[in-house]
């Protein structure tokens, strides 16, 4: 603990006369700024490339997913179509079934008035 205490007081007394004793940047220094500038511009180009390739995945891969969508939407539609059909024409056969049921009844007992049509009386 002692030693690093040290060499972080001996390493900020020289980090501050160096930057006492220069006032201009050195070469080196201008070097190292345009190196940096430099490598924060590339991994800026590389970032935005990243990005529009992933961009382009998503669009395709969207555009993808909304034509399969829609499809299925048109299939569905249809499918309810049908459906809404079926039941239609199953409440008219219910309804037709009824009728006969009923008509069929009455008469049998208007014409075999004496004959029983009750299962639960045999």
């Amino acid at each position: 603990m002692i030693k690093s205490s040290s060499l972080l007081l001996a390493a900020s007394i020289t980090l501050l006369s160096v930057i006492g004793c220069s006032s201009k940047p050195t070469t080196a220094d201008l070097m190292r700024s345009h190196a940096t500038d430099a490598q924060t511009q590339v991994d800026l180009k590389k970032q935005l490339a990243k990005d529009w390739e992933k961009g382009t995945k998503l669009v395709s891969s969207g555009e993808r997913k909304v034509s399969d969508g829609q499809k299925r939407i048109r299939n569905a539609e249809r499918d309810l179509e049908r459906a809404r059909k079926q039941v239609e024409t199953g409440n008219k056969e219910i309804a037709e079934g009824s009728k006969l049921v009923a008509d069929s009844e009455r008469v049998f007992k208007e014409t075999f008035p004496t004959q029983n049509t009750n299962p639960n009386q045999l």
